[in-house]
């Protein structure tokens, strides 16, 4: 229960952002071009990333190692002799050789000869802006689990008196809303990795102070490791990038707590090329097995130039291969019609990539014994308090957030949605091909439903340096709760790796694995306090739930929540001969 005294320690911070913080540069640095070497058989690669991930195949689970992947699938010595000796003739300067690519620093326009064309995957000067959200923190009267506390001192909404929302779902109701406590599952012989931008110098000290404060084990010795780069301090910014770290060990920790987890974190200087080169090393040393991602690149998919594409779906092909799982937050904007009204419908990358697994986000009602109670899609209306405190001010309100999902304008329906998502979801305007659709599965994310986090901050009035707990939310909260789970699920299945997740969780599509999500008739109404960042104040507003137009749940698949939420049957089915 949320006592009175971890109310009070509540932080008054900045959101945990779904993406990195915007980068630092230096000025006086010249720009970076990358060329990325092809796969010596890019055919082979995308049909041998497939067959490893598809039950019922015969080399199914059949993994290579990252050793086996270059020898079979990475560049040849002579191609990259190749391309080292065009770029030195053509005199550009070469800063950085990797077995994926080759840096070079020019301000000069690039023309890959024709003979080179199958040696080079891409040429790229990625984006550099990954986008942070802001949130707002709940520091006032709230409920301990849904439906706790109901709102008699404000006024009615939709003819009833609304709840208070959730002060923060703590690891045991979560653990017990989706089967884990169930299962007896804890993710023990499985590496987590979660790979973000930044490194907070407390996330040991914080995340054991968190368990401690909620009846999980804490760290045992090399539990918990970082990989980071030796300059990942010198462009990060620290507080955002802080909390959402704190977020995504947390969540996974709590449904995963015998998993090892390794963070894995990258440089901001710029974050398209730093954030890959972080999954670049979680394939090429093989880190882990399943790795949470809560971020995307700039803010919607189109944003993202083909060539940097290109080389982000290689390394994931590549973690296919070697039994290694991609999970992507879908986004806390909806289609971005809403938030940003001169965005088309849209959807984030990567989490469209078909070669990931793209996490939707949902309102979760957990009860008083922790029992799993209801779901709805998550997108939120808010309308404010009146000044006199009498009425609301044209409810439903104003579009906050809520999940990502849709249509993917880049990629074709891949092979395990066939037959599954509807025609109406994967053929937008009637359009020829039928298209990916996101998300594949989905978790709770609503801020009205949020998770508790601590973290240490130094948003305090003084500006001193504490720890306090604070609820979290966003697809950034769903995605390592899936990531964790999964760990779950390959604990059941013996440790084999699931590797590249998707064509195992449609498999279990209408088998009983998922909860069915469907959004309400009638309006569901949670009332909401919020402290002002600036000015301290507490103001008061109206959230009405599911209540995104465009993304809405539905019996089946649907564009809002996939295939559903996981179910303790889900676990149960990984343990099976």
């Amino acid at each position: 229960m949320i006592t009175k005294r971890l109310a009070v320690t509540v932080l008054a911070a900045a959101m945990l952002p779904l993406a990195a913080a915007t980068p630092v540069h230096a000025a006086s640095s010249p720009p970076t071009t990358r060329i990325y070497l092809s796969s010596r058989d890019p055919a082979g690669l995308a049909a041998y990333a497939a067959a490893v991930s598809q039950p019922n195949n015969p080399n199914y689970h059949h993994y290579l190692t990252p050793p086996q992947f270059q020898r079979r699938f990475g560049p040849t010595p002579p191609q990259v002799a190749a391309v080292k000796s065009w770029l030195t003739t053509a005199g550009f300067h070469i800063t950085t050789t990797t077995q994926h690519y080759i840096a070079i620093t020019t301000t000069k326009p690039i023309d890959v000869p024709a003979s080179l064309t199958p040696d080079i995957l891409t040429v790229t000067t990625p984006p550099t802006t990954s986008r942070p959200d802001p949130t707002p923190i709940n520091v006032g009267t709230c409920s301990a689990y849904y439906g706790q506390k109901t709102a008699t001192s404000s006024p009615p909404a939709y003819g009833q008196t609304p709840n208070y929302d959730v002060c923060g779902y703590t690891p045991g109701q979560l653990r017990s809303a989706y089967g884990v406590a169930g299962s007896g599952l804890t993710g023990r012989g499985v590496t987590v990795a979660v790979v973000l931008a930044a490194a907070s110098p407390t996330i040991t000290q914080d995340s054991n102070t968190y368990f401690a404060h909620h009846g999980l084990p804490t760290w045992r010795p090399n539990q918990f490791s970082q990989n980071l780069p030796a300059d990942i301090g010198t462009a990060c910014p620290s507080q955002p990038s802080y909390g959402e770290e704190s977020l995504d060990v947390e969540a996974v920790h709590t449904m995963a707590p015998d998993a090892n987890l390794v963070y894995v974190g990258a440089d901001c200087t710029n974050l398209g090329d730093d954030l890959l080169d972080a999954e670049t090393r979680v394939v090429d040393h093989h880190l882990a097995d399943i790795v949470s991602n809560s971020w995307h690149l700039a803010d919607i998919e189109n944003q993202i130039p083909d060539s940097l594409i290109a080389a982000y779906q290689q390394i994931f092909q590549q973690g296919a291969v070697e039994g290694i799982g991609f999970y992507f937050a879908s986004g806390d904007h909806g289609d971005w019609t809403h938030s940003t009204p001169s965005y088309p419908a849209s959807v984030d990358y990567p989490a469209s990539d078909p070669w990931v697994t793209a996490v939707g986000g949902t309102t979760l009602a957990i009860g008083q014994h922790a029992n799993y109670e209801w779901e709805t899609s998550w997108g939120d209306d808010l309308a404010p308090l009146s000044a006199d405190g009498k009425t609301w001010i044209d409810p439903p309100g104003t579009f906050q957030f809520g999940g990502g999902g849709g249509p993917s304008a880049k990629f074709a329906q891949p092979f395990y949605q066939r037959g599954i998502v509807p025609d109406a979801l994967s053929h937008p305007n009637a359009a020829a091909k039928a298209a990916r659709v996101l998300p594949d599965i989905a978790a709770d994310a609503d801020l009205a439903t949020g998770m508790l986090i601590g973290r240490t901050a130094t948003l305090t009035p003084d500006g001193s340096a504490q720890y306090g707990e604070e609820r979290a939310y966003g697809t950034s909260e769903a995605t390592p709760l899936i990531a964790g789970i999964q760990a779950d699920a390959q604990q059941a299945a013996h440790g084999i790796p699931i590797g590249f997740a998707n064509p195992a969780v449609y498999a279990r599509y209408n088998t009983g694995a998922y909860h069915d999500i469907t959004d309400p008739s009638s309006p569901i109404a949670v009332v909401d306090q919020e402290r002002d960042t600036t000015t301290g104040a507490i103001t008061t507003g109206l959230g009405t739930l599911a209540r995104d137009p465009d993304l809405t749940a539905a019996p089946g698949y649907d564009d809002a929540t996939g295939v559903g939420t996981p179910t303790q049957r889900y676990l149960d089915s990984y343990a099976a001969p």
